[in-house]
């Protein structure tokens, strides 16, 4: 809008003025001087007229303008919302006082009116009355627009009003009419009428008002639309004249085709060209067409222009999102604005008319343009065109929100057909720092579209992103993988839901017969795809499935990732109908609440039980520090997750930074919750409970529990000893082994040791143990195990001299079958030298009977 040249036929009769605004200094306070309600209007970032007022009213702003020479108007308009009666514009072109909220004479363009089929109107009012003289297409701005309106009036009073609903200058008649009526007119002015949701939602730019422009600008051709096998369509940048644009001769496609059999320019829309070929083009081949001779309604020719064309099926992942600024502030180097990047991988132009980019539940729906083979096109707000348009190829929304911590983003052609999806989060960005605002995530290799979070990091080019160019990451990334399945869902009482562990070609899954299940279920009835990722896949049986029957699925081999990669082998896994929880079924067996910078918290869970669990049942929560009330309360699978028995399972909201930071031999084992509860780093409760709030595990948690001598606690996961023993039981926790990586998500924990049986009262295991928390005998166990209950124990342990190292217990419940851990740590908070130590247990009962054992333990090291 900002490029326009004015060229002017000078009136000799005239002293000829005229009012040209496009605001690009940033003031309406001179050059030329606006007065009115100066207080509720500001020039935003894209050098435009805003309305920035409050609550509902109505603000104007006016100008002088000269009459002399006065014969044509010209001006954008955008108003961001449905028009109606009480929210609507006025653009008085001309008026014969300043205020124009008061009665007054002159001519105006209404833009709004009650009910659907608003139209641009043409009214002169005289006084307070309002005479129409013509009014436009009904509907044409009855949702939100921005538009270019073109008015031309004669001598002899006869009014034309022209508009481009696109908003360039491309103006097609709207309405005429005669109105003679012409007095001492002196300003040129808005008048917006609003509701207190609207009060910011006008704009106003490229304004001008004086003599008629002629137009000496060759038309362009803007784009190329294929619409079969036979016919195209050729969009001009402005009305082109019938006779130049309907000659055959004018158009030439090579390899073959020659020159259309017939060219007619539309009836209705006059910058439109339909051309039909007797040659048919044949599927995915590129041709040129060129285009000469072509003339605009003013005489201008057409530069000779040749454009490429194909008739061509789009496929999945021919375009692809290759990068996504979803938090831009603090900005690095870039504008201040949320942008998506699309890239053309393909080798053929791709029309990208009324695809709908989804994000989240929100769509937007792009316009007609064509992408270039290896292309890209910036998708961003249109208060954002003018700052990105320096770095590419851009297109503006009215609006456009990314989620800073994650969304789902498809991009779907004009049939409904997924073309790309991606589900970001902000573990992608594999930096703390840069995924607290100002980097764009980019795309690793766009060969690899569906490689989700191993193929995309944060940007590391310095200005923060590479909107409009190759990413910075880019690099050969491909996938090499051969898809499994992760996990199976109980949907109904004969239904199943098959996760496997990436995005699949949907049409390697749509056949019954590849599935089987045993205990003479045999194969589904019907198969249901769950698009856009395509990772999942419904299975419906003629069969009830039983409670306490594990089935094993087998699907054949040859089916395929989005990547190519084929099964050569059957993949095979289980799933039961899930039991009902009940307290300790399931229980937490591993936390990290104070994670490294790099990483994220997780709570590990192990099924003690014999059931098979769904994670429907179980919720996680925490509870209020000051109150109790539990707190945070989030489903873990809502889709559903089965847990067999004695199955590890990790609870976070990103598991591939959990894996990214510690080793599993499991990296099955993981549950991706889209919110986890938050827990502080050094003290807190973690809550496992049913969604009928049955309380299955609690663990309240502090630093003091890890092991005295560690340099730090950050990044070092709480181990649970012995899961059969409860959770609040003093030394059943303790930091875990260095040499696993100070956690052991989704496997036995490093510091797991069982109770040993023996029917002594007292038992000390082992009998040699090394407090190093290598995670091999790192403390001592002290299980007392009375034939009846209602004991207290006190453990005092002294060293070979007789001196009290440790107070471990005092008066504890004893029970008939407690265990005590020690750590190898005075009470001093000190390390205790290596030799023999003395383990006093002393027990007693509210009937007077007490007993005393002694035993004995080596504590040992590396000299």
């Amino acid at each position: 809008m900002k490029s326009v040249i004015f060229i002017l036929i000078l009136f000799p009769a005239f002293a000829f003025a005229q009012l040209s605004e496009n605001f690009s200094d940033g003031d309406f306070s001179e050059n030329p001087a606006w007065s009115g309600d100066t207080e509720r209007f500001i020039i935003n970032s894209s050098q435009q007229l805003q309305l920035n007022a409050s609550g509902e009213g109505i603000s104007h702003l006016s100008t002088p303008v000269s009459l002399e020479g006065l014969i044509e108007w010209r001006m954008w308009v955008r108003l961001n919302f449905s028009p109606s009666d009480n929210n609507n514009a006025r653009i008085y072109l001309v008026a014969d006082q300043q205020n124009l909220k008061e009665p007054l004479n002159g001519y105006f363009l209404k833009l709004g009116e009650g009910g659907s089929a608003d139209a641009i109107e043409l009214y002169r009012q005289g006084g307070t009355a309002e005479f129409l003289i013509t009014r436009g297409t009904n509907g044409l701005i009855a949702t939100a627009f921005a538009i270019s309106i073109r008015v031309v009036r004669t001598e002899d009073g006869e009014w034309s009003v022209f508009a481009d609903p696109a908003g360039g200058e491309d103006y097609q008649p709207e309405g005429s009419g005669e109105d003679q009526v012409w007095q001492n007119y002196t300003h040129f002015g808005f008048f917006c009428k609003y509701t207190s949701s609207n009060a910011t939602r006008f704009y106003f730019d490229d304004i001008y008002a004086g003599s008629p422009i002629v137009d000496q600008t060759p038309p362009q051709l803007l784009s190329v639309e294929v619409l079969d096998q036979n016919r195209i369509d050729l969009y001009f940048s402005e009305s082109v004249d019938e006779p130049s644009a309907t000659n055959t001769l004018n158009y030439f496609a090579d390899q073959g085709i020659g020159a259309p059999m017939a060219a007619g320019r539309d009836i209705t829309q006059k910058s439109l060209v339909h051309l039909m070929f007797a040659t048919a083009f044949s599927e995915g081949t590129l041709y040129n067409l060129t285009v000469n001779n072509v003339k605009d309604l003013a005489g201008n020719t057409i530069e000779t222009v040749t454009r490429p064309f194909a008739y061509y099926t789009v496929q999945p992942y021919d375009v692809v999102i290759s990068e996504i600024m979803a938090d831009p502030d603090p900005p690095v180097g870039l504008p201040n604005f949320e942008y998506l990047e699309i890239y053309n991988r393909s080798e053929m132009p791709v029309q990208l008319e009324n695809w709908v980019l989804s994000i989240g539940s929100t769509k937007r729906t792009l316009p007609r343009k064509v992408i270039e083979p290896k292309s890209f096109l910036i998708l961003t707000s249109e208060d954002a065109v003018p700052q990105l348009q320096p770095f590419g190829d851009v297109f503006g929304f009215s609006s456009i929100s990314l989620s800073n911590t994650g969304a789902t983003l498809v991009l779907r052609e004009k049939t409904g057909a997924v073309v790309h999806q991606v589900s970001y989060t902000d573990g992608w960005y594999r930096d703390a720092v840069k995924k607290n605002g100002g980097w764009s995530l980019e795309m690793i290799d766009p060969g690899n579209p569906c490689g989700a979070s191993e193929n995309w990091r944060a940007s590391i080019n310095p200005a923060g992103g590479t909107p409009g160019t190759v990413n910075s990451v880019n690099a050969s990334n491909p996938d090499n993988s051969v898809p499994s399945i992760e996990k199976i869902s109980i949907t109904g009482p004969s239904s199943v839901r098959v996760f496997f562990t990436e995005s699949m070609d949907s049409l390697s899954l749509v056949s019954p017969a590849i599935y089987l299940v045993d205990q003479g279920v045999g194969t589904p009835l019907a198969v249901n795809l769950y698009p856009p990722a395509y990772r999942s896949v419904g299975l419906s049986f003629d069969h009830v499935f039983e409670e306490g029957i594990i089935y094993s699925l087998e699907v054949t081999a040859g089916i395929a990732d989005c990547a190519g990669n084929e099964t050569t082998t059957t993949l095979n896994a289980r799933f039961a109908f899930p039991s009902l929880p009940d307290s300790a079924d399931v229980i937490i067996n591993e936390v990290l609440s104070d994670p490294r910078s790099t990483g994220t918290e997780f709570v590990e869970i192990y099924n003690r039980s014999q059931k098979v669990i769904d994670l429907k049942s179980i919720w996680l929560a925490t509870r209020d520090k000051t109150t109790g009330e539990l707190t945070s309360v989030n489903e873990t699978a809502p889709d559903g997750r089965l847990m067999f028995p004695g199955e590890y399972l990790v609870l976070t909201k990103d598991p591939d930074l959990v894996r990214a930071e510690y080793f599993t031999p499991n990296p099955g084992g993981f549950v991706s919750m889209s919110s986890f509860p938050s827990y502080a780093n050094d003290l807190g409760t973690v809550v496992l409970l049913t969604p009928w709030e049955i309380i299955l595990d609690e663990f309240t948690y502090n630093s003091s529990m890890h092991f005295a001598l560690l340099n730090t606690t950050d990044g070092v996961s709480l181990e649970r000893v012995n899961f059969d023993r409860p959770a609040a039981e003093p030394g059943n926790w303790h930091s875990a082994a260095q040499n696993v990586g100070f956690a052991t998500p989704a496997y036995q924990n490093s510091q797991f040791m069982k109770a040993p049986e023996s029917g002594d009262e007292v038992l000390i295991s082992p009998e040699i143990f090394s407090p190093d928390n290598d995670g091999y005998n790192d403390q001592l166990s002290i299980v007392c195990n009375f034939t009846e209950p209602g004991y207290s124990v006190t453990i005092r342990i002294f060293d070979s001299n007789g001196r009290t190292v440790r107070l471990l217990v005092r008066n504890e419940p004893a029970g008939t079958g407690n265990q005590f851990m020690w750590d190898g740590i005075t009470d001093e908070r000190e390390k205790a030298p290596i030799g023999i130590y003395i383990i006093h247990v002393e027990v007693f009962n509210l009937g007077g009977k007490v007993k005393q054992f002694r035993k004995t333990a080596v504590l040992g090291g590396k000299l």
